[in-house]
């Protein structure tokens, strides 16, 4: 039986990937004032409450929260891929989709990989390549690693800084997944798949059922998914937490303000967040940038112009090709004849018995 679950805080900032590395706690200057880690600012979080242990062993085999019952709204495939941009500036740097890359960041989480950061001791990386085993079964490119997968996501879920992180199993793996990434448009559209299950729509659904309707909005919930997860697994912080904390829609006057106290919420708690490091706090100037795009509401709420992401310095048009990794792979340039197919519908676990249901 394979637990089939995603990073509870799956940023790859967050995590030490590329701008921030994992150091002694200290002072940024996106965490002073309001939300400086004072006793005041973070007494309502409650950190030393049992309900905010940092880990939580899934009793089934699925991590997330059922949310099945949730409105379900869609945003536009243009829309989608602005959010996706946006995100992708704070996982990768700029607005080259990752999906090539492969490394063991020393965070617990063995491998990490492609565009959103998959990894192998959390089980998604896994589900991927269940995904495109099933689609595409006379390919064997990831043949030999499978039974390795496997029993990674069959070991105790928190055990993320010993069993879950070995990557000694997986000889090549990095260069497997790199080379498919590069090579196969198969596998690419597999990651883009599995992705949007586990993240985008879900966003939707959390966007609906609080009422957030504007494109902006979905943006926001989007990257809040996808750097804190929606896993009951990981509670200190994810997006039901931030939720919680922000309150229901009906009690602020319009979504703009609404949004507003989302992401003052998101940006004091992980600044509040204590430990042997400060890996919530150092990435809280994504968080500061959201709230700058969130302040030119009218201009912003619906993704038609560009944003400038300035503590990145990348501005996001929206237009940007998104089919291809011209970061990680060798040819900085989209191949020649280079399609992606047909998007297929994955079906997250509920139990084991659809563990790797997949439908067109």
């Amino acid at each position: 039986m394979s637990l089939v679950t995603t990073r509870g805080a799956s940023d790859l900032n967050t995590w030490g990937r590329s701008r921030h590395d994992l150091v002694a706690r200290k002072s940024y200057p996106w965490c002073e004032g309001v939300y400086e880690p004072t006793a005041a600012n973070c007494k309502k979080y409650d950190f030393g409450n049992s309900s905010s242990t940092n880990c939580i062993e899934p009793k089934n085999c699925t991590t997330f929260y059922d949310i099945h019952n949730f409105k379900n709204e869609t945003q536009t495939a243009a829309v989608i891929k602005f959010a996706e941009l946006i995100t992708n500036v704070f996982e990768n740097g700029n607005t080259k989709m990752g999906y090539a890359y492969v490394q063991a960041l020393g965070d617990g989480r063995g491998y990490t990989c492609g565009y959103i950061g998959f990894t192998t001791g959390t089980n998604d990386a896994n589900y991927v390549v269940q995904q495109f085993n099933k689609r595409f079964p006379k390919n064997a490119a990831f043949a030999k690693y499978t039974k390795e997968l496997e029993r990674l996501s069959e070991l105790p879920y928190c055990d993320n800084k010993n069993a879950r992180n070995d990557t000694s199993g997986l000889k090549g793996f990095p260069e497997v997944w790199a080379n498919q990434a590069c090579h196969n448009p198969d596998f690419v559209q597999t990651q883009l798949d599995t992705g949007r299950a586990m993240y985008v729509e879900p966003a939707m659904r959390f966007a609906a059922q609080f009422n957030v309707t504007s494109p902006l909005g979905f943006a926001l919930f989007y990257d809040t998914i996808i750097q804190h997860g929606w896993q009951y697994t990981e509670p200190t912080i994810n997006l039901p937490r931030i939720l919680h904390f922000t309150g229901t829609r009906s009690s602020f006057k319009s979504e703009y303000e609404y949004l507003q106290a989302f992401l003052k919420n998101r940006r004091q708690l992980m600044c509040c967040v204590t430990g042997d490091d400060d890996t919530w706090a150092s990435s809280a100037d994504r968080v500061e940038d959201l709230q700058r795009v969130l302040t030119d509401w009218t201009d912003n709420k619906d993704l038609e112009h560009p944003v400038t992401l300035k503590n990145y310095g990348v501005t996001v048009k929206g237009t940007e090709q998104i089919n291809y990794d011209t970061a990680e792979c060798s040819s900085k340039t989209v191949p020649k004849n280079w399609t992606l197919p047909a998007s297929a519908t994955v079906v997250l676990p509920t139990s084991c018995a659809n563990a790797t249901k997949t439908t067109n």
